[in-house]
């Protein structure tokens, strides 16, 4: 009887140890960071600001709002995701003018190694950050933003836009 009680005993906890260990957890390689900033980033955002390497370009960018959003795929966890830009903006742009769309695709980008770098479907390299205030900066690097009519010294460069949420 010791010895079935035993093998019992035994059984029972190999059971609870293979069941938590199949518990918790990802399962997708940091996908969780991925669900949880792409939870923050999506909503519409209302320009504040906008400079081309530190040159103040605000006024460029009327009713200018940047709208983020996706569903979430843990099969695929860096994306893509989609943006959509409405309002004006100058030409040449760092977004893409209405003959292209007004919005596009993105990725995150080693968002495990670096957080908060994106990469939108044009190749064009993206870094956010949302503030304690809620406001988000995105500083897009446009070594190429050479859409139709863009004159590439007026719009090549590290733009940083400031948004607040709407």
């Amino acid at each position: 009887m010791k010895f079935l009680t035993r093998t019992l005993s035994l059984i029972t906890v190999a059971s609870l140890v293979l069941f938590f260990a199949n518990c918790g957890g990802d399962g997708g390689g940091g996908s969780a960071k991925e669900k949880t900033q792409l939870k923050k980033l999506s909503k519409t955002w209302e320009i504040v600001s906008a400079d081309l390497d530190g040159d103040d370009r605000t006024a460029d960018f009327t009713n200018f709002t940047l709208t983020i959003s996706g569903e979430y795929n843990s099969d695929n966890p860096e994306g893509p995701y989609d943006y959509d830009v409405t309002g004006s903006r100058p030409d040449p742009s760092p977004w893409p003018g209405a003959s292209d769309g007004n919005g596009g695709t993105w990725t995150f980008a080693n968002i495990s190694g670096n957080e908060g770098n994106l990469l939108r479907d044009d190749s064009v390299p993206m870094h956010y950050k949302i503030g304690s205030n809620g406001q988000l900066t995105l500083n897009v690097e446009c070594a190429a933003c050479n859409y139709e009519g863009a004159r590439t010294t007026e719009v090549n460069g590290t733009w940083t836009f400031v948004f607040d949420p709407q």
